[in-house]
């Protein structure tokens, strides 16, 4: 801004002029009096101007010191506006800026929030197409399921016809085996079972009496020979002894009082071997038969007493009593003592063990008869069947004491024999050792 100059200068310079016109020479003396008075107003007009003038001036100088005054202030107003335009502008921009980042961020969200709109679009739209194709896949594999279901149900149909005719063949030929397995000709019951011919006739009123004599074995026959008396009391029990060694001498009575007081005969058949207690059942058998060839063993019984002296007396006693009540029935029978019933067992053999085969026994009176033949007219069942009749065993061991064959240390195989009450004993053929006590 252009500055004016200043004022001051020209009120001094009036100043000066209005003091050098009062000190100034007075004018001339006018003639006149008007002329006095024309001079004194004009100095009083120049006067008043001067002061109009010096007013003026001094208006002016306030009026340019205010101007002055106003323009600076202008000028600071100015200054202030500008500075609170450029702050302004300043903030305009940086809100502007802002504005503009926001707008940027607010773009970015936006389209970071159509991106994510647009794959989650995307991922709906690939689920949707996945739900789908497993909608339909599932549905063409319920079809597939449902026609191999279909083929499945007929080929089982299918095969569950041939099943069923190829059981109703296998029942068919089962039957006819089963009817094959069995003999057309029923048991044959002779009250006297030896024909002319010399064949023994055997039925199924038979008791298989084989291996060890124990108490289970007693248990055995005895109940068979109650329920064939119960059955029939004419028709003869056959006991058929295949291999028996003897065993207990409380057992073996039990047999021979089960045959005693049997109504129904009861006839021993030796087929093979019977020693000692089958011996001794064999030959007091109410009639007893044997195979020319089967050994029949009789002896003295033994065993193997412990405890001091006493006991052993004792037991000794016991053995006696035992021996004289199985011993004197056959020496009877022989027709002999029973001391030259001893005697000749130690005369046929070092070791007391007497046997003989079948068709010399008969001679000793150890078996009645003889027999050439025997014929089971019992074996009905097929003995290969597995459901052949139990009535057809031919093992009556103990099976608790059979079970339990071992191998002592030398490698001898053993078999512990069955525990007995104390005053039984066992009367047994036993040369190898193979038959022991457990003490």
């Amino acid at each position: 801004m252009i500055r004016k100059p200043h004022m001051g200068f020209s009120v001094v310079t009036l100043l000066a002029t209005l003091i050098i016109s009062g000190h100034a020479e007075p004018p001339p003396p006018s003639t006149t009096d008007k002329t006095d008075d024309t001079a004194e107003l004009t100095r009083q007009r120049d006067h008043l101007q001067l002061e109009n003038s010096l007013r003026d001036e001094k208006l002016h100088e306030e009026l340019a010191s205010s101007q002055e005054e106003l323009a600076r202030l202008k000028m600071q107003n100015d200054l202030q506006k500008a500075k609170a335009d450029q702050v302004l502008a300043k903030r305009k921009i940086e809100i502007d800026a802002a504005k503009v980042e926001m707008e940027v961020l607010s773009s970015n969200a936006a389209l970071e929030n159509a991106r994510k709109q647009a794959e989650t679009q995307a991922q709906l739209i690939a689920l949707r197409a996945q739900r789908d194709r497993a909608e339909i896949e599932a549905e063409l594999a319920t079809a597939e399921l449902t026609k191999r279901q279909s083929a499945f149900k007929a080929t089982e149909l299918e095969w569950n016809a041939k099943t069923s005719e190829l059981r109703a063949k296998l029942a068919q030929r089962e039957k006819e085996e089963e009817a094959d397995s069995y003999a057309d000709e029923k048991p044959v019951y002779l009250k006297n079972p030896v024909t002319d011919d010399g064949e023994l006739v055997l039925t199924d009123r038979r008791i298989p009496l084989n291996g060890l004599i124990s108490p289970a074995t007693a248990d055995f026959v005895c109940s068979r020979i109650d329920y064939f008396n119960n059955k029939n009391k004419d028709w003869p029990i056959f006991i058929v002894i295949d291999d028996s060694p003897g065993g207990s001498v409380m057992a073996g009575n039990k047999i021979l009082e089960s045959m005693h007081s049997s109504t129904a005969p009861v006839y021993v058949v030796v087929k093979t071997f019977a020693a000692s207690m089958a011996a001794t059942i064999a030959t007091l058998a109410p009639r007893s038969y044997a195979y020319p060839n089967a050994v029949i063993l009789h002896h003295q019984i033994s065993n193997g007493m412990m405890g001091n002296l006493t006991e052993q007396r004792e037991g000794l006693k016991n053995l006696e009593q035992w021996w004289k009540r199985m011993a004197t029935p056959i020496a009877a029978k022989m027709g002999i003592s029973t001391d030259d019933f001893v005697k000749q067992m130690y005369t046929h053999a070092a070791s007391g063990d007497w046997q003989e085969f079948g068709d010399e026994a008969v001679k000793l009176k150890w078996i009645d008869m003889v027999v050439g033949r025997c014929r089971e007219t019992a074996w009905r069942k097929n003995p290969d069947s597995a459901t052949a009749s139990t009535g057809q065993q031919v093992a009556t061991a103990d099976h608790s004491a059979t079970s339990s064959e071992k191998v002592d240390a030398k490698g001898h195989p053993y078999m512990v024999l069955p525990h007995l009450n104390p005053i039984d004993c066992y009367y047994l053929f036993n040369p190898d050792g193979y038959y022991r006590t457990d003490n």
